[in-house]
């Protein structure tokens, strides 16, 4: 005596899953963050060079070169010369994280806080040669 052969396997009850998606802004925040990455040691470099040039600005405060902001000592251009691009560099990763995370905008943001990070070595700059 035999048995009988067992059922065949049921099929699947209602349509298959779909394959993942990736989702569409992932390449885009890949391109993001190292676009922002580039552009920050950028910024720290030029930091960077910035103070170092700073330490030497005060030298030709006894020649004519000097200017009258810079060289006075009373008005703090010093330490706005010496600090201004790190409180800017500061204000514009705010800026950014700010805007990418919260309004959703990070392109935007990017562009708003390159234009913010200049006006510190701007303001360095202008200080120092007037």
């Amino acid at each position: 005596m035999s048995l009988p052969p067992p059922p065949p396997y049921p099929p699947s009850y209602g349509p298959g899953f779909p394959p993942p998606r990736p989702s569409a802004g992932a390449p885009l925040r890949v391109v993001f963050a190292v676009v922002t990455g580039l552009l920050l040691a950028a910024a720290v470099a030029v930091n960077g060079l910035l103070s170092f040039g700073m330490l030497f600005a005060g030298d030709s405060c006894g020649t004519s070169a000097g200017t009258a902001r810079f060289c006075d000592g009373s008005g703090g251009w010093m330490l706005v010369a010496m600090f201004g691009p790190w409180v800017a560099l500061a204000a514009a990763v705010v800026t950014v994280v700010l805007g990418a995370v919260l309004a959703r905008r990070p392109w935007t943001a990017l562009a708003v806080g390159v234009l913010v990070y200049a006006t510190g070595p701007a303001l360095a700059l202008f200080t120092v040669f007037g």
